[in-house]
């Protein structure tokens, strides 16, 4: 009975262990979760009123870019957020290039 109960706790064990590795793998070690921090890093950096070129050297190349927003006419940059985050990070530009609106992730 008792050598039962060892067994069944050591594989507990061994599958909580396991569960929380896969957790932080997705959420802090692989390459998609420390871009995404580092995504969220380097936005906290940007202002209204940077050019492109300016927003693509702090936050390197956007993950997508959309040439004009369907609604305003504004061209947009995308940057992935965090693990289970609502949303991105988009930067939106006037036609001239400089940032007039930054949007967050929730």
């Amino acid at each position: 009975m008792f050598k039962v109960m060892k067994k069944v706790f050591i594989f507990i064990g061994v599958l909580v262990s396991l569960l929380v590795l896969v957790f932080f793998y997705f959420t802090e070690w692989n390459a998609v979760a420390r871009k995404s921090k580092q995504n969220v890093t380097n936005s906290e950096k940007l202002e209204i009123g940077m050019d492109s070129l300016q927003v693509k050297s702090i936050m390197g190349e956007p993950d997508a870019r959309n040439e004009y927003d369907s609604e305003s006419n504004v061209p947009s940059f995308y940057y992935q957020p965090p693990y289970l985050a609502s949303d991105g990070i988009y930067i939106h530009f006037d036609s001239l290039g400089i940032v007039k609106r930054i949007v967050y992730f929730e």
